[in-house]
């Protein structure tokens, strides 16, 4: 009998897929479990009642607040970024380089400044 793959499903030449097979012989063994008396089914979860938290009001005042927010979410201290803009209206930021545009070190348009072996990244 040809078989022909479709798709990674198998179907032979009489039209019947794989699929097809597995679902007739998945049928059939639950049929084998019921008459048995063998329970497969997965019991269903007992529902988990909702719990309530109450939030108790921050004992941190604005300026603690800040201080936490700025420790968690620390940038780099090393560079600063620079934002661009090109003619098409794209924009972004990037690194500020302290060899932009320096004849002899910069190669901007022809190298990308993240290739760049001259780059020097500045912190003002």
């Amino acid at each position: 009998m040809a078989e022909i793959a479709i798709n990674r499903v198998r179907v032979s030449a009489s039209g019947c897929t794989e699929c097809d097979k597995l679902r007739a012989e998945n049928t059939r063994l639950v049929a084998l479990l019921d008459a048995h008396g063998i329970d497969w089914r997965m019991p269903k979860p007992a529902p988990v009642p909702p719990i309530s938290i109450e939030l108790e009001p921050s004992r941190l005042n604005t300026d603690e607040k800040i201080a936490l927010f700025r420790r968690l979410f620390r940038g780099r201290t090393d560079v600063y970024p620079v934002r661009w803009e090109s003619k098409a209206g794209k924009s972004g930021y990037a690194p500020a380089c302290a060899n932009e545009w320096r004849a002899g070190f910069c190669e901007k348009p022809r190298i990308k400044c993240s290739d760049c072996g001259n780059r020097l990244l500045s912190n003002h």
